[in-house]
């Protein structure tokens, strides 16, 4: 039987509750996850899991936060790298979270939280792919542009899987064109 773990500290209690979601959505989806099983998996009542979030949506926002983070620390850490190559490693990161982006567009139109979670992602990418545009040289209104590009090739290669030479062949045109 589920119960409450009184003696662990909220703070743990709220990301071993993320964890489990996380596990969990990304093996089958938010649509097929149900907060009760979540709760299960979790060991503890159904009923804690609301003391943290307030609703599922909330914790789908909680568990992107978390999979956005650690992606971007990885891209982060490839600053050396070449920007096709940052580019690369951002769309493998996004896939290795399932379905998860997929989960989050079909909620946008259900969800106000999710609709302003999507809309302050797209202007943190769309920030930083036009911070590096422009130090690599690219004026700021092209970089604008060029910045919106790149999300919608990223997400072009999201929602149609490409072999990984094709993916890395249409990022580097991408590039080309952008650096023409």
């Amino acid at each position: 039987m589920a119960r409450n773990k009184r003696h662990l500290d909220p703070k743990i209690k709220k990301e071993e509750i993320e964890l489990v979601a996380t596990t969990l959505f990304k093996e089958k989806g938010y649509e097929n996850t149900s907060m009760a099983e979540i709760a299960r998996s979790a060991g503890v009542a159904a009923n804690t899991i609301y003391w943290y979030f307030e609703n599922k949506d909330d914790l789908l926002i909680a568990v992107l936060n978390r999979v956005v983070s650690q992606a971007m620390a990885e891209v982060v850490a490839l600053r050396e790298q070449p920007l096709g190559t940052r580019l690369l490693k951002l769309i493998a990161q996004v896939e290795s979270s399932g379905s998860l982006m997929a989960d989050i567009h079909s909620r946008v139109s259900h969800s106000p939280k999710v609709q302003a979670w999507h809309d302050q992602f797209h202007a943190m990418v769309e920030q930083l792919s036009v911070s590096e545009l422009v130090n690599a040289g690219v004026d700021v209104e092209e970089a604008q542009l060029d910045a919106k590009l790149l999300i919608y090739v990223i997400e072009g290669l999201l929602a149609h899987p490409h072999k990984l030479q094709e993916r890395e062949q249409i990022i580097d045109q991408a590039l080309k064109r952008i650096f023409a």
